[in-house]
């Protein structure tokens, strides 16, 4: 038995199902993974995958859930508000990439399911209002106090979060084409360099 399996049994049998599921999509897409598929890879029967989770969608949905509440905690570890502007944004951003960086399934698996149209823009608003609720005070006051440029918020969470996501990815899949250590204060300069007014 692997150490993957053996951790999987001492977690409870929900827990167990999401990790399985989890690791089938990052590995092989959402449309490759049925529930029988599922069951085997969770070590229970397909059954048992129905106590929890009526249909498979319900399954992704909560999915998802979990992981952009398990996201959002390793972006908040430590995040102060009474703190200045770019020390807060280097304290979120830089807890958001060292979390793509060092959580590759849990990157890959944001990538899909955040496309995934089993995930409505209601669902998807939802899950990660506590992480927005503090980005977007944080782009506020840093606009207001004109340390940040006056974009739309799409603009600048694409430019930075798209960047160091595309960076965790490329670092993860292609390694030789980083011959030197990439510094994780390196790149969120370049991110506040390009977002401060």
């Amino acid at each position: 038995m692997n150490i993957q399996s053996e951790t999987r049994k001492n977690m409870d049998k929900r827990q167990q199902i999401l990790e399985a599921t989890a690791d089938l999509i990052a590995e092989q897409g959402l449309h490759s993974c049925p529930m029988a598929m599922v069951a085997k890879h969770a070590c229970c029967g397909a059954g048992t995958i129905y106590r929890y989770f009526e249909t498979k969608e319900e399954l992704v949905q909560q999915l998802f859930l979990h992981l952009t509440e398990v996201m959002a905690s390793h972006c908040m570890a430590g995040y102060d508000e009474s703190a200045c502007i770019k020390k807060r944004f280097y304290s979120f951003w830089g807890n958001f990439y060292r979390y793509m960086h060092e959580h590759p399934r849990d990157r890959a698996l944001m990538e899909q399911l955040s496309a995934s149209p089993a995930i409505s823009e209601l669902q998807r608003e939802k899950a990660l209002e506590p992480m927005n609720k503090a980005l977007i005070r944080l782009l506020a006051e840093g606009k207001s106090q004109m340390l940040i440029k006056d974009l739309p918020n799409e603009i600048i969470t694409t430019m930075t979060f798209g960047s160091l996501t595309m960076m965790a990815k490329k670092q993860q899949l292609s390694p030789q084409m980083f011959p030197q250590a990439v510094k994780a204060e390196d790149l969120l300069n370049l991110c506040w360099d390009a977002i401060k007014a």
